[in-house]
């Protein structure tokens, strides 16, 4: 895979010191109001539920709203999230995601998989995001499901997107950070 890290941890590993770079974001494309309401590129939208794929780092824009909707007890909007990593060390904020999963079981339900290493006691999934996985662990398609998802790209365009779209999830309801 990356050896040597991604092409960004690389890219700065080479820097001097002085050297600078240009950073950019957050940019805004999603923004979550309350209550299921958000904002699509600038577009009112309403979801009943959430669909939220995170492939390592990519658990922090996924998680940013689960914990705002988790903060109001009023938002009654649920979640449903598949975190992939490579071994169990690399599931961040996971004594979070578990907490949340065991104090708001209406709201928010977690579920993990691991592609490299695992633990023989391990309960989750192993290898790589599917359309299975998605079908037994995702609320189905319907015109208030929204799916948002962020990770190493290979895995939204390979893994996720074309099993959400196998499963009957319209492209408009599928969103990448």
């Amino acid at each position: 895979r990356f050896p040597k890290g991604g092409k960004m941890s690389q890219h700065l590993d080479r820097l001097k010191v002085g050297d600078t770079i240009d950073i950019r974001g957050p940019v805004g494309e999603f923004e979550y109001l309350r209550t299921g309401n958000f904002l699509l590129d600038g577009e009112r939208c309403f979801a009943s539920r959430f669909n939220m794929i995170a492939g390592g780092t990519g658990i922090t824009p996924v998680m940013q709203i689960a914990a705002e909707i988790i903060r109001h007890p009023e938002d009654t909007t649920r979640m449903s999230l598949i975190f992939a990593c490579r071994e169990e060390g690399d599931l961040l904020m996971r004594s979070v995601l578990d907490s949340w999963a065991k104090h708001f079981p209406k709201k928010f339900k977690v579920h993990y998989i691991l592609s490299d290493a695992w633990p023989k006691d391990w309960k989750y999934s192993t290898g790589f995001v599917n359309k299975d996985l998605f079908k037994e662990h995702f609320y189905p398609p319907t015109k208030d499901c929204y799916n948002l998802m962020c990770g190493p790209p290979i895995m939204l365009e390979k893994g996720c997107t074309p099993n959400l779209v196998a499963l009957g999830h319209k492209k408009t309801t599928i969103f990448s950070f």
